[in-house]
This record gives structure tokens, C-alpha cells and sequence, in this order.
């Protein structure tokens, strides 16, 4: 039998079994039929084609032996084409491997596109699509690079990148599509989506420039532009290249339907292009939209490896429901699929259905779905925005370099053209001595000390300029040097002098203090009772004095930031007992001190020294504004936040809300009269921060004030 006819007969199997689904078990019965053709082939050409349909229809490990046993088989044809294009296609099953992305563009140095062979290039290739194949395998190289560099590594090759595309840009446009290529692909990575997208444009440009008969470029464009325009918000970039894309698997169908290949298939990438284009419905009309929907499950119906891919994520089913404002039926779907690891490995893809979610819920009034929603989402956006910040700090640090490289680079062009034009000067200027001999030469002569007189006053002027400026560069260092020096020792004597000025006025004090209680317990009865009335208020006013010395002096002491911690083990609630027996005595007589008793037993590892002082303050401050009623103390544990929150509550005359921030700058009095500095509230936020915490207001109470005290739990004891 001939060559032909068992070719004929093979063809007749291949298309009768292809006319049912395509399953696990069709396939094997597709892959045994063509294992028999080939069996039959006498002649690398009659084996090529019936090897391309093998490795369309095997599993992906099996094929990509096949494909290099397919590479040699289509050189021994003379096939060269085929041979390219089976290069382009494995580059795809091996972009996690960057030697064997090597290694096939090794074999594309065995062709040359001349007229004669050489040793190392005996294949002949037509030039396009050589050029093609080779920008292909590099293009997956720069993909592999990408993925695989560290983070520091990224932006260092960007850097490196956006620097030789600013300053040295190739000359050969299949060399300048890999540069843009590889700068958008490392662009994509770190998330910096307006840069991203001015290059990608760029890169549109240059690939519009191709021949139209390097699909594969186009294609690997399209699909990396379309999935970048679609995060970046650009929806109508976005159809256009899955537009492009879909128009590109048509074209590559025919050719390979044309050559025989009857089972390449592209229904995955057509579902995924399909549910692209279908996120994005808000764009679309309503015709469009259902073309798209039908389009998908079409696949989804046909294909098992896309049904399988819609079961996990049913993408198609919920954004057509939200189109058409089905949203109990959209949010069924999103509930499906939202936890599965295809969503959550994806964050641009996770916010999208949250979003989704959150409007579906709020449209079905599903409150319970809306609140985790919503706070997932805000949750997941914290991180985002994080994250985009950070992006945008690398991003403008790489323009900022990318400046200034090329700021230095425009220097050097310049001081080279200047130089070129020097010498373009001297060469005609000796060309017109050797011309005009004697009398020319003297002109130029004349010239050229004309000019060097005056090049000689110009750069006698600029160095006295520079001269000028060094001296007063100098002098104004001198003086800052001075300045600042001046400024340290005020700043030590500043802090000297309180400190001298707290110990000695304390010491007054306190002999006052103690002559008051000599004279009250040295009167006779009959005037001791009126003696020790006075002596209170000598007391209470010389321990407010302290009070405001202490107060400067702790200033002074956080300012210098020589504010001792020590931490320890601390039970609160007789720290609390003890802070509330210190500032009993300054209560007025119609306030109620209390402390909240529903407040747990905990033992909180921090500085009790300074708790101590920081609830002191807040305690001093309330009982000061508090005429009459109650001051409350009491404390609480946030396991979420990990935190402790002291709460200070009285039912005094109360802060406005306006006022939360401006109480806690020094020496800000809201009330002129009261006693004190205006110190106490600064010190506390201050003494706060140390310990890793915060004071604030709490704005929410209206019945006086409140001020709390937030620690960091750090390690929590509970006591039995």
C-alpha cells in the first residue's frame, strides 16, 4: 500500500474519532490511531505532521519529549518552519526553566537566514522568522527572570533596564521589543501600574511595527497587555488586545488546520479571555455581554479541562448575574468559589469578588454577608494600599535615579558635541591654512588669539566667581557650625538650669511645708482647727508648685530622650488603688472617686513608674475640672488588637471635640484661671508613646471627659 493511501486512511480515523468529545479516554484512542500512522510513515515529512498532531493531543510531560523529538524530525525534513515553531511552542511549557529556555535558543543559532550554509548554522530559516523565534525564546526568558529574581534583584535589573532604554537604547527593533518586554514584565511584578502602563503603550507601539506574520509576538503582547490593562482599570485597552488575541488564535487555527494539525486546541485561553472580557461588563453592551456568556459556557459544555476550571471558579455565571442584576444568583457563585486557593492566591482577583460580594449582598439586603464582606475587604484594602504605597515610594525612586542618570548622560552628549564641535572647528581651520595658505593663516591666527584673550578673561572671571562662592560657602558652613554648637550648649544649659532650679526650689518647699505642720501641731486647741486649714492649702499649693517643676523637669528629661524604662511583671489593680489614693486628697468634697471593680485580674508587663505617673496626670487632671459627680477608673483587654485600655471617665466640665489634639500641645490651657502649666497632658502622651502606647480623647463621650490610656499587651498574666 502507498505511502498516500495509508496517509488517506489515517486521516479518516483521526476525523472520525475527533468528531466525538474530547475526554481522557478519546484522547488516549486519538494518540493510539496516530502511534499506528507513525509506525507506517517511511520518510521524515510523511512522520512531521502526524508527530505535530501527537503532540497536540498527549499529556504535557509526554509532549515535551515529543516536541525535541519533533525539533530534529522537522530539520531532516527540511521543514524549518515547523521546526521554529515547535521552538516557540515549548518555550511555553518551559518558562519555569531557564536552562532548557537556553538551550532552545541555542538551536536557533543553527539556522541562518544568507544564501550560504556555514558549519555552525546548516539550516536555512527565512529571516523573519528567525528573528521572530529568537525574540519569542527571549521574551520567556525575560518572563522566567521576573518571576524568579528576589526583590532586590527586580529592582536592580529595572533600574539597569529603564536606564539602557533612557540612555542606549538598540538600534534593531526585535532588540528594542525584548528591552520594553523585559522592563514591563519586571514592572508587573512590583505593582507600580502608571509606569507599568506608559511602557506597555510604548511596547504597543513598537510591536504595531512588526511584520504581521510574527503572530507569536503579537499574541504574547496582547496577553500580557490585556491581563495589565484589566488591573490598571483601562477596560477598554483591555478588550481591545482580547479582541486582538481572539483574532490571533483564529489566524494560528487556520495555519495549523492548513498544515494538518486537527487537534491544537485554544478553548482554555478562550475562556479565559472570555471571562476577561466578561469582568469588565460594565463596558460592555448588552449584546456583547451575551455573546461573551454564551461563548464561555459554550466551552464550558464542550470542554471538560474548562468545565473543570469553571467549577472551581465559575467567573462567567457571576459577572453575567451582576450584569443583568441577578445578584442573589451572582453571590451563590461568589460564596462557591471566593475561598478556593485560585482567589486567594490572587489579590487582585480576591478584591474583585469582595467587591462583587459586597454589592450582591447589599442588593439582597444579606447583612450578615455584607459585614464580613465589607470587613474582609477593608482588611485586604489596608494591605493593598500599604503595599501601593511602598510601590509607589520604589517607583519614584526608580524615575528619580532614572533622572538623574540621564541628567548625567545629557552632560556627557553635551560636552561631547561640544568637543566634536571644537575639533570639526581646528580641522577646517587647518584645512583653510593648507588652502589659503599665508594670508588665511593669518586671520585664523588672529582669531584664535581674539578668542583666547577672551576665553581667558571668561574663565579668569568664572574662577574669582568660584573663588567668591568657595568663601562664602565656607563662611556660612563656619556659621552653622557655630549656630549649631550655640544651640546644643543653650539646649544643655536649658536642661541644667531646671534641673538645679527643681532641686532648689524643692527644698523651700518642703521646709514650708514642714514649718506649716510645726506651727499647726505647736498652736493651742482653740486654733489648731483653723491652723490646719491653712496649713492644707499651704500644702496643696506647694505640692501644685512641685507638680509644675516635676512637670518641666520631665519635659526636659523626654526632650534630652533620657527617660528610663523598666519593665516588669505589674498587677493593675493594686497599681490602680495606689494611683487613686494619691490624688484622693485633691478631690472637691461633692466628687465621688471610683474604680471600676469589673475591670480583670491581669498582670501586664510594662514600666509601672511611669503608668503609675501617666494615670497620676490623667486622674490630677480630671479631679482639677470636676466640681461635682464621679471620677471612674477602670481598665479593659482588647485580645484583637492586643491591647490594654486604661479609661479615665469623670463628670466634669468636659473638652470639645475640636480641641482632642490641640490639649496635648505644651503649655495649652483651654482655661486661663485653672492652676497648672499645661504640661501634664503632653507629658502623659509623651510618656505613652515610650511605652509604646498612646493617650487620646474619647471624642464618643459626652458627659464630661475621657481620656484613655492604650499599652501594648505584650505579655499578659492572668491571676487566679
Amino acid at each position: 500500500m502507498s505511502t498516500k493511501y495509508i496517509f488517506l486512511a489515517c486521516l479518516f480515523l483521526l476525523l472520525s474519532v475527533r468528531s466525538t468529545a474530547t475526554t481522557e479516554e478519546t484522547q488516549k484512542q486519538i494518540a493510539d490511531s496516530l502511534y499506528i500512522c507513525l509506525s507506517k510513515a517511511e520518510t521524515p515529512a510523511d512522520s512531521l505532521w502526524i508527530m505535530e498532531n501527537l503532540y497536540d493531543v498527549l499529556p504535557r510531560a509526554n509532549g515535551n519529549l515529543l516536541g525535541l523529538e519533533l525539533f530534529d524530525v522537522a530539520n531532516r525534513a527540511g521543514n524549518s518552519s515547523a521546526a521554529l515553531n515547535i521552538l516557540r511552542q515549548l518555550a511555553n511549557r518551559y518558562l519555569a526553566n531557564d536552562s532548557m529556555l537556553m538551550e532552545l535558543y541555542n538551536k536557533t543559532l543553527s539556522y541562518h537566514d544568507g544564501p550560504t550554509p556555514t558549519v555552525d548554522s546548516p539550516y536555512r530559516a527565512s529571516s523573519d522568522e528567525l528573528k521572530e523565534t529568537r525574540t519569542f525564546l527571549r521574551f520567556a526568558r525575560n518572563i522566567h527572570r521576573a518571576n524568579h529574581a528576589s526583590e532586590a534583584k527586580r529592582r536592580e535589573l529595572l533600574q539597569e533596564l529603564i536606564n539602557t532604554h533612557t540612555l542606549n537604547q538598540p538600534t534593531d527593533i526585535y532588540d528594542q521589543a525584548v528591552l520594553l518586554h523585559s522592563i514591563c514584565t519586571m514592572l508587573s511584578r512590583t505593582g507600580s501600574d502608571a509606569m507599568l502602563t506608559r511602557y506597555v503603550d510604548k511596547l504597543d507601539t513598537l510591536i504595531q511595527q512588526l511584520p504581521a506574520s510574527a503572530i507569536s509576538l503579537h499574541n504574547a503582547y496582547y496577553v500580557h497587555a490585556a491581563l495589565i490593562y484589566s488591573q490598571a482599570n483601562q477596560f477598554e485597552k483591555a478588550y481591545q488586545c482580547d479582541r486582538k488575541t481572539l483574532e490571533a488564535i483564529r489566524q494560528l487555527e487556520k495555519q495549523y488546520k492548513d498544515r494538518g494539525r486537527y487537534f491544537r486546541n485554544y478553548d482554555s485561553s478562550r475562556y479565559v479571555i472570555y471571562q476577561r472580557i466578561l469582568s469588565n461588563h460594565t463596558k460592555l453592551s448588552q449584546p456583547e455581554l451575551e455573546k461573551y456568556y454564551k461563548l464561555a459556557m459554550q466551552l464550558v459544555a464542550k470542554n471538560p479541562e474548562v468545565a473543570e476550571t469553571n467549577r472551581n471558579y465559575p467567573g462567567p455565571q457571576i459577572f453575567y448575574n451582576m450584569a443583568i442584576k441577578n445578584y442573589a444568583q451572582a453571590l451563590e457563585h461568589i460564596k462557591h468559589c471566593i475561598n478556593t486557593p485560585y482567589v486567594t492566591n490572587s489579590s487582585y482577583r480576591l478584591m474583585q469578588l469582595l467587591r462583587n460580594e459586597i454589592e450582591c449582598a447589599e442588593a439582597v439586603n444579606d447583612k450578615e454577608t455584607l459585614l464580613e464582606a465589607s470587613r474582609r475587604y477593608n482588611k485586604k484594602l489596608e494591605s493593598y494600599l500599604s503595599e501601593r504605597l511602598d510601590e509607589k515610594y520604589k517607583e519614584l525612586q526608580v524615575i528619580y535615579d532614572s533622572y538623574e542618570m540621564r541628567n548625567s548622560y545629557d552632560k556627557l552628549q553635551l560636552e561631547k558635541q561640544n568637543a566634536e564641535a571644537e575639533s570639526m572647528y581646528m580641522i577646517v581651520a587647518i584645512a583653510a591654512v593648507a588652502i589659503f595658505i599665508l594670508l588665511i593663516s593669518v586671520v585664523i591666527l588672529f582669531r584664535l588669539y581674539r578668542n583666547n584673550r577672551k576665553l581667558a578673561r571668561t574663565l579668569d572671571k568664572s574662577n574669582r566667581a568660584l573663588r567668591a562662592e568657595s568663601s562664602h560657602l565656607e563662611k556660612s558652613k563656619s556659621d552653622l557650625l557655630k549656630a549649631r554648637d550655640e544651640a546644643q550648649k543653650a539646649n544643655y544649659m536649658k536642661t541644667d538650669f531646671i534641673k538645679n532650679m527643681s532641686y532648689e526650689v524643692k527644698a523651700p518647699l518642703k521646709a514650708i511645708n514642714e514649718y506649716c505642720k510645726l506651727i499647726t501641731d505647736c498652736s493651742d486647741a482653740s486654733n489648731k482647727k483653723y491652723l490646719e486649714r491653712f496649713s492644707s492649702l499651704v500644702e496643696l499649693n506647694s505640692e501644685l508648685l512641685s507638680t509644675i517643676i516635676n512637670d518641666v523637669l520631665h519635659i526636659s528629661e523626654i526632650d534630652s530622650e533620657s527617660v528610663p524604662v523598666h519593665n516588669r511583671p505589674v498587677e493593675l489593680r493594686p497599681l490602680c488603688t495606689m494611683v487613686l489614693d494619691g490624688v484622693r486628697h485633691r478631690l472637691s468634697p461633692d466628687v465621688a472617686l471610683m474604680f471600676d471593680t469589673a475591670s480583670p485580674y491581669i498582670c501586664l508587663f510594662t514600666d509601672p513608674q511611669r503608668v503609675h505617673q501617666i494615670l497620676l496626670n490623667l486622674l490630677t487632671n480630671a479631679a482639677k475640672f470636676t466640681p461635682k459627680g464621679s471620677i471612674t477608673l477602670a481598665y479593659s483587654v482588647d485580645s484583637e488588637k492586643e491591647t490594654v485600655t486604661f479609661s479615665v471617665t469623670d463628670t466634669g466640665i468636659g473638652i470639645k471635640a475640636d480641641k482632642k489634639d490641640l490639649i496635648f500641645e505644651r503649655f495649652v490651657k483651654l482655661d486661663k484661671e485653672t492652676q497648672g502649666a499645661g504640661l501634664g497632658l503632653t507629658i502623659s502622651r509623651l510618656l505613652a508613646r515610650i511605652l509604646g502606647g498612646d493617650v487620646i480623647l474619647d471624642t464618643t463621650y459626652t458627659k464630661g471627659a475621657r481620656f484613655l490610656l492604650i499599652l501594648p499587651k505584650n505579655k499578659i498574666l492572668k491571676i487566679q
